[in-house]
């Protein structure tokens, strides 16, 4: 009488695995449809007459990457607070990113010489994409961005991050709300916090932390997340994962290039990747602060760019 009862349990782990592995394969797919700007690129092409075609899965690319800062409390459109540049190579696996300075005084297309970060405002994604590509004369492929209202949750929904605060953060901003008290040393921050901890830029003092000590805080933050968000232990949080992405994610990859590379990247080791940023220096320019950077830097980038396509292929 023990061998039917065992296999009538055995029957049911069954259909319930099975049942729970086809539920998150239904959410992967809608989450992949959520994301993908599937109607956007069918617009696209009906206005240019143009078919936007896919890159092929092995071929190398340029994914622009950045994460959008709204504050509704100012009716403000949003802003790229962090932009990077991911040179992708699917063959090998490799990744390069690449970050620039929010304020890098560049010809925004249609608007002028303007902080890099005015472009979204402006033009959203497409225009920032086309200034980016202007200015650094390279092609890239798509974008991904990221409320960071959805950073913030998917920071929560894991605990919270480890990272090592450089120094005392403090600033309050009464007219957006915008209130950061962090203290020196190691720390375990909240969705709220680690979202301050990437974004401090000056001090109540007038003490100033510069955009590349910024860039490296997103990036120390990022690889901290990536990594505890592809542990084993967030399998069962799987479906509040892809909730969050779908809410606040949205990029111009197709839904069949969007499941190749996560299907390619998702155990990727964000230790190893290889980082660099776009440097210049701060000039006063009509009354604000801009970063300047030099032709050289530019043709530095250019140059890990050309390296990155000619070893990929």
């Amino acid at each position: 009488m023990k061998k039917p009862i065992v296999y009538v349990l055995v029957a049911v782990l069954i259909v319930g695995v099975v049942s729970f592995v086809l539920s998150i394969n239904a959410k992967y797919q809608q989450t992949l449809t959520n994301i993908a700007k599937i109607e956007e690129n069918k617009e696209a092409e009906e206005k240019t007459g143009e078919i936007i075609e896919e890159k092929k899965s092995e071929d190398p690319f340029i994914l622009l990457l950045f994460g959008i800062s709204n504050r509704a409390i100012l009716n403000d459109p949003g802003r790229a607070d962090t932009i990077m540049l991911a040179l992708v190579d699917p063959l090998s696996g490799k990744i390069q990113l690449i970050s620039i300075p929010r304020d890098a005084y560049v010809d925004i297309p249609g608007y002028g010489e303007n902080k890099i970060n005015a472009a979204y405002p402006r033009g959203e994604a497409d225009l920032l994409k086309k200034t980016i590509e202007n200015w650094l004369d390279i092609d890239i492929h798509a974008y991904a961005s990221i409320n960071f209202e959805g950073f913030i949750d998917l920071v929560d929904l894991v605990g919270g991050i480890e990272v090592y605060v450089p120094r005392d953060m403090k600033y309050d901003d009464i007219a957006d709300g915008t209130s950061i008290d962090l203290k020196k040393g190691e720390q375990v921050l909240d969705g709220k916090n680690a979202l301050d901890f990437v974004r401090f830029r000056i001090s109540n003092d007038g003490r100033h932390s510069s955009d590349y000590a910024r860039m490296e805080r997103q990036q120390q933050a990022l690889t901290v997340l990536s990594n505890k968000l592809a542990s084993i232990r967030m399998i069962t949080r799987v479906n509040h994962i892809m909730n969050i992405l779908s809410a606040n994610v949205k990029t111009s990859l197709s839904v069949d290039e969007l499941d190749s590379l996560i299907k390619r990247f998702y155990a990727i080791d964000m230790q190893s990747l290889e980082t660099t940023s776009l440097q210049g220096g701060g000039h006063l320019i009509n009354g604000a602060w801009y970063e300047i950077v030099p032709d050289t830097e530019v043709e530095r980038i250019q140059g890990i760019i050309k390296a990155f396509y000619e070893k990929a292929g």
